[in-house]
């Protein structure tokens, strides 16, 4: 399995303060680093799709996740100890890799499910894509969020795939930005690329399920992140700012789609959601 940090080439640009910390709650670090040693540079955010007003509209229509309840945690562990992976297996190195969920990276988690190499490929109109919907997601994430110890946080035997800041503790929320990251952008190219739309879904769900992997999200906030990545999804998807850049987004996925070679990863992805190792 490949354990280098995805992104080979580019450098990112810079990264909002309140979406670092929306990344940052998710354990985004380059692999087998602390986030800390690693601040992502401030630079003039890129704005997302949506009016604040759209956003308060959203987010008055989603139920706020409430705290967690004995119950709750019971409920959420009991599906991490069905379908939780063993650290040091194919999907545990996998789950690390989507820990990195910085706009600049994220696009090369779906090469495998798009057939190409992203990370070879110039491709600046998906990467505003992908900044500008993390920006919508982050604005409702700040609305819904709510405080909620992270399975790691519990006492509960759980290791986190990645190396997290000293002093790191209960500092997971509720719903999972990771996984409304994952969502949206997983609708942005399943539209972008049709005839690949169920696999770049299917990458997009496996993103979620890893940072439950990973001991940094409940399964339910997960779910939870999918609902509010559905919702920015459905509010920009008619947006002709957000049109006109997927065109553009699809165009570079076309060119990128023309190299007959795959990502060496891709091999080893594919093992790890058998699970075979």
């Amino acid at each position: 399995m490949d354990r280098r940090p995805i992104g080979r080439r580019r450098t990112p640009t810079g990264v909002a303060p309140a979406l670092c910390a929306l990344l940052l709650a998710t354990g985004c670090a380059p692999i087998g680093e602390s986030a800390r040693s690693h601040p992502l540079p401030v630079a003039v955010a890129q704005p997302g799709f949506l009016t604040p007003s759209a956003l308060d509209d959203l987010a008055g229509a989603q139920q706020p996740a409430a705290g967690p309840t004995a119950a709750d945690v019971a409920a959420d562990r009991a599906v991490w100890l069905r379908e939780g992976q063993t650290p040091g297996s194919d999907r545990w190195y996998l789950a690390i890799r989507h820990v990195e969920l910085r706009p600049v990276f994220a696009p090369q988690h779906f090469d495998c499910a798009l057939g190409t190499r992203l990370g070879d490929a110039d491709t600046p109109a998906v990467i505003e894509l992908f900044t500008r919907l993390s920006r919508d997601v982050e604005a409702l994430w700040q609305r819904l969020r709510t405080a909620r110890p992270r399975p790691i946080d519990l006492g509960t035997g759980r290791t986190a795939c990645v190396r997290l800041p000293d002093g790191d503790a209960g500092h997971g929320w509720s719903p999972s930005g990771g996984a409304g990251l994952a969502t949206v952008w997983a609708e942005a190219m399943a539209e972008v690329a049709p005839g690949r739309a169920d696999a770049i879904r299917e990458t997009g769900r496996q993103i979620g399920h890893s940072l439950s992997i990973c001991g940094l999200a409940w399964p339910q906030d997960v779910t939870a992140g999918e609902r509010l990545g559905h919702s920015i999804w459905q509010a920009v998807r008619a947006d002709p700012d957000y049109a006109a850049l997927a065109r553009r987004a699809a165009a570079e996925i076309d060119r990128a789609q023309q190299d007959p070679l795959e990502n060496p990863a891709c091999a080893a992805e594919r093992r790890a959601l058998r699970g075979e190792g």
